[in-house]
């Protein structure tokens, strides 16, 4: 029993984990494109008006 337990703590550990990062990438990129987006507006208004 005891080593199911820390297997599956294990398990629970790398799966947070991998969590963590998938949020962290996801929330990178989501920044990163508004950014993007913010820039190609201004240049926009620069050169339509």
């Amino acid at each position: 029993m005891s080593e199911e337990n820390k297997t599956e703590e294990k398990l629970d550990d790398v799966q947070m984990a991998a969590v963590a990062v998938s949020a962290s990438i996801i929330v990178f990129f989501v920044v990163y494109w508004i950014i993007q987006i913010q820039s190609v507006r201004e240049l926009l208004e620069m050169a339509y008006g």
